[in-house]
């Protein structure tokens, strides 16, 4: 009876990229085209900060965000700076899967250039990108607390994320600009595990 190690698998590889990988102490190890996808969910996420403050209580959204799409919120821009690291950061992902398969054999130079920028890529991404994101919920969160629990938070010293911003950035804007970066992540996902299927079975 065999049984299989993924990981000795890698280890014993002719391949130095996955060699290189499998040696990684990382929680970012799993294949690039399942990190996009899970990239794209993040950037769902925040395409759907546009519905969600449509549905704020009226004592918060008709003081700051009336008009849902065209207000400018400072979360807005807390929510623009995680689009900007996770669609980036999935970007740089795609772009080490599409040079591992194209110049395929890697020299060990090669493989290790190119894990270094995927690990640098997948900290961005998951890491900053991923708490921009969860601080841009955690502020909605508050807002749907009511005004009382907004109140409480400015009282103890918290800026008001509602306050309109004076970077001009608006929700319909990040939404916008999140839901096609999902559309695109996906699409790469799907693509790249084609093609790396196609070209392990080649």
């Amino acid at each position: 009876m065999s049984f299989e190690d993924p990981i000795a698998e890698k280890l014993l590889s002719d391949s130095p990229y996955e060699r290189l990988r499998a040696r990684q102490l990382s929680y970012f190890v799993q294949p690039i085209d399942r990190k996009l996808a899970w990239q794209s969910y993040l950037l769902f996420a925040l395409a759907a900060l546009l519905p969600v403050l449509s549905v704020l209580p009226p004592s918060v959204r008709d003081s700051y965000v009336p008009a849902v799409a065209s207000s400018t919120p400072k979360l807005a821009f807390v929510a623009l700076v995680a689009v900007v690291f996770v669609a980036g950061t999935g970007v740089g992902h795609a772009l080490v899967e599409h040079a591992r398969l194209r110049l395929r054999p890697l020299d060990e130079r090669q493989a290790r250039e190119l894990v270094t920028f995927e690990s640098l890529c997948s900290m961005l991404g998951f890491g900053t990108g991923g708490l921009a994101t969860a601080v841009t919920y955690a502020l909605v969160l508050v807002g749907f607390g009511g005004r009382d629990l907004l109140d409480t938070f400015l009282a103890v010293g918290g800026g008001n994320p509602f306050a309109p911003s004076s970077l001009g950035v608006t929700v319909g804007f990040v939404a916008v600009v999140a839901l096609l970066s999902a559309v695109v992540l996906q699409t790469l996902s799907a693509y790249l595990h084609v093609r790396a299927a196609l070209a392990d079975h080649s």
